[in-house]
């Protein structure tokens, strides 16, 4: 009898691992192949990379075709290197999986594709012969209310073989995550706890100044870590602590100042692991180099990737925060909440975004044509009786809460990081917070990356996953 070829989407999250116990329940090992799947975004690479020769700020150097050409090679090498990377990372989590499986006696093989996660489905399912999809859904009560927009509502419309999915079930006593935590110790009146990172150099010092003046805002707990690398001399060390001082100086509590001597990514993380904290900020280090405005530099993008903390990025040379603009997803309450209180602290308007993927069109057929990102009015979208409509009212009752109207929400079709990065353009905001469920393994295929990456200003990343 030939085996059925049943198609396991897995995202490295253990959430989405929950499908995997489901399979083993309802398959018997002799009767159905599985095929592990995994699909992400590939890593960006920003033009940092290039030659400094090649680029002044974000634009290349006049000069010869070989000139220019080096920078396109620096490039493309760089976005191998690091796609490859991803890929050898993402196949090693689908391994453990696949010999987990294989020793309860299955059939596995893993597949590893970049692109939309939804859509990479869809696409190996109606060309490989797969038989049935099996995945795990945030769906809220049933198919009938699946979350528009998810990836499990995409590949249930998108192909014809049928499909099990298993709805989340939060435990018990299940430890909160990191947003969770942020937005509790900002909504009741606990202090919060601030940890900024610096090497003393500008763009670094302006991280710590933004925190400063978010600690005084708050009456936050700050520390501040002053990070030398093993390399530098023990005057180098000193200066960055005289630095420090001199922006600490006259705070009130004073600051705590720990310095951390080694591999800069490498003790901030060993520290953050040690000594809990609900938000961690830092502005790019002097690995940044001179290439995009934009660029954070490695230091600051691992930090961002491995952090087990919510982090706030320190970009651009705004010091104040007057407006503020959360990327929603459809189970980013606690992403709201974080923004909304954050900008009611400091005095700033909000703004809240929601992007629709261009593939849940059917949804407002009669609200918005075939462009990407496209505006779509909140108030139409409201008297629609659709799954959006529910996010909507549930989003607007969380505003009212924090003394917000209605007419904070924004809603667009297009793609996600797209969208976000152009409204914060456009609208000229200060700083984007974002949410991410994303562990380490998948952060770099995430929007929440894209937008770290790639904002000109300030940017929150919400976790909100346990770590």
């Amino acid at each position: 009898m030939t085996k059925r070829k049943v198609l396991v989407p897995l995202d490295g999250s253990e959430f989405s691992r929950q499908i995997v116990r489901v399979v083993r329940t309802f398959f018997d090992p002799k009767d159905v192949r599985l095929i592990l799947f995994r699909a992400a975004n590939p890593p960006a690479v920003t033009a940092d990379i290039a030659p400094q020769d090649v680029f002044a700020g974000a634009m290349p150097l006049a000069g010869s075709y070989d000139t220019y050409n080096r920078a396109l090679d620096a490039e493309f090498l760089e976005a191998t290197k690091e796609r490859e990377t991803f890929r050898t990372q993402m196949i090693e989590e689908l391994r453990a999986d696949a010999e987990a499986l294989q020793k309860d006696g299955y059939s596995v093989t893993v597949e590893v594709h970049f692109g939309d996660a939804a859509q990479r489905i869809i696409d190996y399912v109606n060309l490989e012969g797969v038989d049935l999809v099996a995945m795990a859904t945030h769906g809220r009560s049933g198919i009938g209310r699946l979350v528009l927009g998810s990836v499990a509502e995409r590949v249930l419309r998108g192909v014809t073989v049928p499909v099990l999915l298993i709805r989340s079930r939060v435990e018990a006593g299940a430890r909160a995550t990191p947003g969770e935590e942020l937005a509790q110790s900002l909504g009741n009146g606990q202090q919060l706890r601030i940890t900024v990172a610096t090497d003393g150099t500008t763009l670094a010092q302006q991280g710590l100044e933004m925190a400063c003046s978010l600690a005084q805002k708050l009456n936050a707990k700050l520390t501040v870590l002053a990070v030398a690398s093993e390399r530098d001399s023990a005057r180098q060390g000193q200066r960055i602590m005289e630095a420090v001082h001199q922006i600490v100086s006259g705070m009130t509590p004073r600051p705590t100042i720990v310095p951390l001597v080694g591999y800069a990514d490498e003790v901030m993380v060993q520290y953050l692991t040690q000594n809990p904290t609900d938000l961690f900020m830092m502005g790019a280090f002097q690995d940044r180099g001179a290439g995009s405005p934009t660029a954070l530099g490695p230091t600051a993008q691992r930090m961002a990737q491995y952090a087990p903390t919510s982090v706030w990025m320190v970009k651009g040379r705004r010091t104040e925060i007057r407006r503020v603009l959360a990327a929603v997803a459809v189970d980013d309450t606690v992403v709201l909440d974080v923004a909304a209180q954050l900008a009611r602290a400091q005095g700033a308007q909000l703004a809240v975004l929601h992007v629709v993927p261009p593939t849940a069109a059917s949804y407002l057929a009669s609200l918005s044509d075939d462009g990407f990102a496209t505006p779509i009015p909140v108030t139409e979208a409201l008297a629609q009786g659709t799954h959006l409509s529910t996010l909507l009212q549930g989003w607007i009752g969380q505003l009212e809460r924090h003394g917000f109207e209605q007419e904070a929400l924004m809603l667009e079709r297009g793609t996600a990081a797209e969208a976000i990065l152009k409204a914060a353009h456009d609208g000229n905001f200060d700083l984007i917070v974002v949410g991410s469920q994303s562990g380490p393994g998948q952060f770099l295929g995430s929007v929440a990356n894209s937008v770290v990456r790639f904002a000109e200003q300030s940017v929150l990343v919400v976790r909100t996953r346990p770590t």
